[in-house]
Parts: structure tokens; C-alpha cells; sequence
């Protein structure tokens, strides 16, 4: 069976081809957007002997170069996304590039195609307090009011189930929380923001939904390779800790800060008053937290990855273990600079 991976050179997408030559793929194909990265190349290939392992450049806002890229694909895990930019070109690198590909998969007869998509498009303002987030969750409308990521996330997610609908082929959909790990970021926005000297600590009590990226990455490959068609799982590790203790590892391992511990209740208050000044003076200050965005994103919820169990996943990382490489390596980075 052929495999491609599109975002193959990616934090997470690199971990991905890992995972599925590990788990017996023997034929993969890695998609970069330019030059594959000659490191990787060599050490997959000096991991793996017995596999063949392929690379192909193509941007996938230019249709016309993606045949090439899907040809004589069994199953192609759709890992390539934009995470940053202005809003325009989140959409576009999100949603249009995802068009593009699908479009071309689905007139190539891809059989199986697993995306990898976002705990964003998930419904969770209306949950309460303490309630258990799983894949019964409800998905938003259109995640306007949660900001681009979670807009993009959840239009492609709706797209692809379009596709789906048109084309007929096998879905398999991953909702990853907040993947972390040596190369990747200090801090999720649910920890808080770093601002005027200060970091200000939103998520406090509430649970971070870690997922160590090569944990994640076994996760997806077990799913794309065994889950079942029209199936959804969501990607979280086990004994998680709450957005306060990261923060407190952080500060005892990596780098002391100024904290400003922020109540949910004056968070909250922040978000109205900062919705109403941004309409009023016409986007002149940027609505970075909304009302539903706090109310999603910084209550206390349960998470939930009892579906990936029953799959067969096992957490490979524990939790302590990839927080500790994590707080070793980003203190490397600070030393560093």
C-alpha cells in the first residue's frame, strides 16, 4: 500500500512518517511544499532500509502540479495546514489548498484519506463545567467567533466531508489537542499570553489537553491504517495537567516569569468589553479573545481518548517524561540565543 503524507517536513508531519514506517508502511511518499529537507530524508531511510521512501515538491494552491503527487496512492493523511498568518492566508493555505487536493485525490481514486484536523471545530461553549469532552461532542457551525484558525479548521473539516459525499472515498478524521514536544512552541494560548513584561495565566485550573507529538503521531498512524471508514478520533495523552502546573513546570525548569494569574470571571469581562470597543472603532483593536472563545476554550472539561484505546493506541510518552524533554529542550533554546 502507498502512503503519502502531504506536510511531511512539519512538527508534526515528520513524526508522521515515522510512526507509519514503524508500524509496517513500506512504500511512502513524503509531500513538501519545496525542497525535501536532505536530514530527513537520510534518516528515514537509514531507519527504515526496507522501505521505499519517495519525495515530491508541490504547492497546493496550484492545482495543476498535484497529479503527480496522488498518483498511485492507496491512502493519503492530510497533515499540511497553515497555523499562523493574517486570516486571508490561513483560509487559503487551510481550506483552498485542501480543495485542490482533494479535487485531485478524488479524481485519482485515492481510496482512504485520513485529515488531521483540530480540537477548533469542536462545539464546546455550551458544555459544562467538569463535562467530558469526546468525540460526541457537537461541531460548530462555521467557528467564525472562535477567530481564523478555528474558522479555516472548520470549513475544511465541512469540505472534506463534501468530498467525501462526491467522491466516495474512505474518511478517517484526527481532532489532535494541543501538540507539544522538543522543535514545537513554549505555550498554548489556553496557558496564557506573554505581554507588557508579564505573562498572563488564563488557563489556570482548567485541564490542557497535551498531546506529545510523537504520541500523537503513533495515534494517526494507527488510525489511518486500522480506523474505521466515516470514523473521528480525538488525540489527547493521559494524566493531564492543569494549564497552571505547565505553567509552574515552566518557570522551575525553563525560565522564571512575571505572572499575572488572570480570574475566568475578569477574562471573561475583558472579552465583552474588547468585542464591543472592536466593533465600534471598526477593528482598530483586534478582537484576539471573544466571549466564546474564552467560554470554550478556558473552563475546566474532562478529556477524553477512550476511541483511540479501543483502536489500539497506547500512550508511548508519558506525560511527565514529554513535558520534561520539552522544558530541557526549550531551556537549550534559550541558552542558546
Amino acid at each position: 500500500m502507498k502512503v503519502l503524507v502531504t506536510g511531511a517536513g512539519g512538527f508534526l508531519g515528520r513524526r508522521i512518517c515515522a510512526s507509519l514506517l514503524a508500524a509496517g508502511v513500506d512504500d511512502l511518499r513524503l509531500h513538501f511544499r519545496a525542497a525535501a529537507p536532505e536530514s530527513l530524508m537520510t534518516e528515514l531511510r537509514n531507519r527504515f532500509p526496507q522501505a521505499h521512501i519517495e519525495a515530491i515538491g508541490a504547492n497546493l494552491l496550484n492545482r495543476g502540479n498535484l497529479g503527480d503527487m496522488v498518483a498511485n496512492v492507496d491512502c493519503m493523511i492530510h497533515a499540511a495546514a497553515a497555523m499562523r498568518g493574517s486570516a486571508a492566508d490561513m483560509f487559503a493555505n487551510t481550506v483552498i489548498g485542501t480543495r485542490n487536493l482533494l479535487e485531485t485525490a478524488g479524481a485519482a481514486k485515492v481510496r482512504r484519506i485520513v485529515l488531521i484536523s483540530s480540537f477548533s471545530v469542536y462545539c464546546t461553549e455550551p458544555l459544562a463545567r467538569g463535562a467530558v469532552h469526546d468525540e460526541s461532542v457537537a461541531l460548530e457551525a462555521d467557528g467564525v467567533d472562535k477567530g481564523p484558525y478555528a474558522h479555516a479548521k472548520t470549513r475544511q473539516e465541512q469540505m472534506f466531508m463534501e468530498f467525501r459525499e462526491a467522491f466516495g472515498f474512505e474518511s478517517v478524521v484526527l481532532r489532535p489537542g494541543v501538540i507539544y514536544g522538543p522543535g514545537g512552541g513554549a505555550f498554548s494560548s489556553r496557558v496564557g499570553i506573554q505581554a507588557m513584561g508579564f505573562f498572563f495565566s488564563l488557563g489556570r485550573g482548567a485541564r490542557l489537553p497535551l498531546t506529545y507529538v510523537e504520541n500523537c503521531a503513533d495515534a494517526i498512524a494507527i488510525a489511518a491504517l486500522r480506523g474505521e471508514p466515516g470514523s473521528a478520533f480525538n488525540v489527547v495523552d493521559d494524566d493531564l495537567p492543569t494549564c497552571s502546573a505547565y505553567l509552574r513546570g515552566y518557570r522551575r525548569n525553563v525560565a522564571r516569569l512575571r505572572v499575572l494569574p488572570v480570574p475566568y470571571w475578569a477574562f471573561l469581562l475583558g472579552a465583552r468589553f474588547l468585542k464591543r470597543y472592536h466593533r465600534k472603532s471598526k477593528g482598530q483593536l483586534p478582537a484576539v479573545f471573544t466571549p466564546t472563545v474564552v467560554r470554550s476554550m478556558y473552563r475546566p472539561l474532562r478529556y477524553s481518548n477512550a476511541a483511540l484505546k479501543a483502536l489500539g493506541w497506547k500512550q508511548g510518552v508519558a506525560t511527565r517524561d514529554g513535558m520534561q524533554r520539552t522544558y530541557d529542550y526549550l531551556r537549550e533554546q534559550l541558552a542558546s540565543r
